[in-house]
């Protein structure tokens, strides 16, 4: 677990946000509802996960892209210590269960050789395509990510997930009309396909306020 210094200043603070060090995180959770909140409160980000195991992948995932987008534009990132008791005592007073754990930002290149790896054994590995379709993704590889997800639906056409998650690149280029159809798709194979069904409505607002010049 990360320890912090005594007092430092607000330098020392940024100089200890990077890739190389493990970072706090808060999982949140209450027993009357599926799932899991996840946040990285010394960073200001967060994610969720219907387990445990998921939460901690996505929030690895949201600290990797934070850190890259601030790298990308030349500023430190924000880290503010202390901030998880902080958090965790807000959950607990309004009645939700807390656990702080510790995680890595991704590595997306070792993610990225390790699908590789997979699928050089078994060209037909779907669940390799989509986890680096998701890695390409995030680095904002958009056509490799096509690439990969477009294979899983060669090889497993009824993949709802394939589909969405296609669907979320297209999204992410601009590209409303192939979103469309892509998220279309997924849910003609899954009607319970939340993520879809979400970023459908979200396709269909952009691209019409895209038509209106906004």
């Amino acid at each position: 677990m990360t320890t912090y210094a005594t007092n430092p200043s607000h330098s020392d603070y940024a100089a200890q946000a990077g890739k190389g060090q493990e970072y706090e995180v808060l999982l949140v959770w209450d027993y009357e509802y599926p799932g899991y909140a996840v946040l990285c409160p010394s960073l200001g980000c967060a994610s969720q996960g219907d387990t445990r195991e998921e939460a901690l992948v996505m929030i690895a995932d949201a600290i990797s892209m934070l850190l890259d987008s601030y790298a990308e534009d030349g500023l430190e990132p924000p880290f503010t210590p202390d901030a998880t008791a902080a958090a965790a005592a807000e959950y607990q007073a309004e009645g939700c269960h807390t656990e702080v754990a510790s995680v890595r930002p991704a590595d997306w290149d070792a993610i990225i050789a390790n699908c590789s790896a997979a699928i050089q054994r078994n060209p037909n590995d779907a669940k390799a395509y989509l986890e680096r379709g998701g890695t390409y993704l995030n680095k904002r590889e958009y056509d490799r990510a096509i690439e990969d997800y477009t294979s899983v639906i060669r090889i497993a056409p009824e993949n709802s997930e394939a589909y969405t998650s296609r669907g979320n690149v297209y999204l992410s280029k601009n590209e409303y009309d192939q979103a469309i159809a892509d998220y279309h798709s997924a849910l003609r194979r899954d009607p319970y396909d939340e993520e879809a069904l979400c970023n459908l409505e979200a396709a269909y607002i952009a691209r019409w306020e895209s038509a209106r010049g906004k």
